[in-house]
């Protein structure tokens, strides 16, 4: 990098920020921290915000209206000023734990509020939570638990256009993320080299290590102990070999030095990486999304959006054009 363009990095970061959108619930203070946690491993300032969707109100124009409308408005006021002495709670913790913060409370709807906000304010990441105002919720899925996301988290992710950190998981979140593991799946896509170049400036800034893993689904089905040794078994020794040497082109090319993994799995890739990760004690999973369509809706059904569902841990999600 020149001196010129080092230069211009250093003032755009000076000037960056972490967008934390809470929702003021349980589950609020995680995200919070999280936040916390990624400011101060990247030395940027925190800009906390509640979004008030109040976008379905409407105030009757009629004369013989105003009065009611004008103490609706002022009942709304009020609602609003009691989210701005919440947020300032907020705001204290951050500014006790070293980290500059703004706080903001914003009309509108919170899936288009939240990406829109962020780019205003210069954020390069966006940190939410990962539910709704009931907290976690699970479903029976192939008899694992999925949990339920809360829509507004689903519908931030298809419309940002920078990488969105979710406060999936229970485990405490490190201090600054110092020597935190992180673990990126890779399917040698775009979408996920994005996320291996995230993941591996990320871990070297906070002085982790970085994993890289690839699920592998052998052609020729599901392995058998007791399978004697036929043309489907040579296609499963095939297809794992391959693809063991291809991840470790693909880790030398990309990320020197990163520990990488083949895992073999006939379920979800979203089940195999969430186990790989736990294997290696990951503190962190990065995962790619794609788009799809005039829309650009994130894939429906895909890896990254199953592994919100059951990561154990924060998920850092990586858009494409983010690299």
């Amino acid at each position: 990098m020149c001196a010129s363009n080092g230069l211009i990095y250093a003032l755009r970061m000076a000037a960056a920020s972490i967008l934390c959108a809470t929702d003021l619930t349980s589950a609020g203070p995680r995200t919070v921290d999280l936040a916390i946690a990624a400011a101060k491993a990247f030395g940027v300032r925190i800009d906390l915000v509640h979004v008030l969707d109040d976008t379905d109100s409407w105030w009757p124009e009629a004369p013989e209206f105003q009065a009611a409308a004008e103490a609706a408005r002022a009942d709304a006021s009020h609602y609003e000023a009691v989210l701005e002495a919440e947020l300032q709670k907020e705001r204290d913790r951050c500014v006790a734990a070293g980290v500059e913060c703004e706080t903001f409370v914003v009309r509108g709807r919170p899936w288009r509020v939240i990406p829109e906000f962020a780019g205003d304010r210069g954020a390069f990441l966006i940190t939410i939570g990962a539910y709704g105002s009931n907290g976690p919720r699970s479903v029976e899925s192939r008899g694992t638990k999925e949990l339920v996301l809360g829509s507004t988290v689903e519908r931030v992710i298809r419309a940002a256009d920078r990488p969105v950190f979710v406060a999936t998981g229970d485990a405490p979140i490190p201090d600054a993320l110092e020597g935190t593991n992180w673990f990126v799946g890779t399917d040698f896509s775009p979408s996920s080299l994005a996320a291996v170049t995230w993941a591996k400036r990320a871990a070297a800034r906070v002085n982790g290590e970085l994993h890289i893993a690839n699920v592998v689904i052998p052609a020729g089905g599901e392995e058998k102990p007791d399978e004697e040794r036929t043309w489907r078994q040579v296609l499963r020794d095939q297809s794992k070999l391959e693809a063991g040497k291809k991840l470790a082109a693909y880790v030398d090319e990309h990320a020197p030095g990163a520990e990488h993994h083949q895992v073999v799995s006939a379920d979800y890739a979203s089940h195999a990486m969430c186990k790989a990760a736990e294997a290696v004690q990951a503190d962190i999973m990065v995962v790619g999304t794609h788009r799809q369509g005039v829309l650009g809706r994130l894939l429906v059904g895909s890896t990254a959006s199953r592994c919100l569902r059951v990561s154990p841990m924060p998920i850092l999600l990586v858009p494409e054009q983010a690299r």
